[in-house]
């Protein structure tokens, strides 16, 4: 995957990791995206603060829970962080990599509202995964798992995307001239849907996820019929 070209400045990635190891672990995956890419390491949430201040890095890696000096380990700082960014980067794109994801329940709307790419992959999962995860959260697309999905809240775009697409039955190209966005832009706000009405895991050979998809949100009431 190239995500830079020879004339254009190497991509930074942050990385937001209380263990050394691990942040330097990772940032060795993330290369494998892009190996020409920079990576910053922060080891408190300050820090990271600091340094979005200076730079918008391409993506940002937070491991959730930090050690406190009891050898406890909390989330508060991390969530309070990413409500930070959610307020001033609307747009930065965000890996979360953690086993505990109970703790992000708090956030699921802003994270649903969120408009870069943010992206909950799993410790227990292999690597593979953390990488999937990275390259999904550069292109712009939100994944989070089925257990943070209930109650969270459509934007007014893809409220409108989802007319559009179920009453009108236009096409992803027509939906982009009618709105004059790009198509890339509807395409994502397609996935986002599809996330998060909780029909992304259908098999589209089996059944069309489009029509999943309009049934979902009738039964929602989200467009009357």
């Amino acid at each position: 995957m190239q995500l830079s070209t020879a004339d254009s400045k190497p991509l930074i990635f942050l990385i937001l990791e209380d263990h050394p190891e691990v942040a330097q672990n990772n940032c060795l995956f993330l290369q494998k995206l892009e190996p020409s890419a920079l990576c910053i390491i922060c080891n408190s949430h300050a820090d990271a603060l600091e340094r979005l201040k200076l730079e918008i890095p391409a993506l940002v890696t937070v491991d959730l829970l930090f050690g406190t000096l009891t050898g406890e380990q909390y989330a508060v700082s991390s969530l309070r962080f990413l409500q930070q960014v959610f307020q001033d980067y609307p747009f930065l794109n965000i890996l979360i990599y953690t086993s505990e994801y109970d703790y992000l329940k708090p956030l699921t709307n802003l994270m649903g509202r969120h408009q870069g790419g943010f992206v909950v992959v799993s410790k227990i999962e292999r690597r593979k995964a953390f990488l999937e995860g990275a390259r999904h959260a550069l292109e712009g697309k939100l994944e989070i798992p089925k257990e943070l999905r209930k109650g969270i809240e459509l934007s007014d775009r893809e409220l409108q995307v989802l007319s559009l697409l179920c009453k009108d039955s236009l096409t992803d190209k027509a939906i982009a001239q009618e709105m004059h966005l790009s198509l890339k832009t509807i395409q994502n706000c397609i996935l986002r849907l599809k996330m998060k009405l909780d029909i992304d895991y259908f098999d589209d050979n089996i059944t069309s996820t489009r029509v999943a998809l309009c049934m979902q949100a009738m039964r929602r009431k989200l467009i009357l019929p």
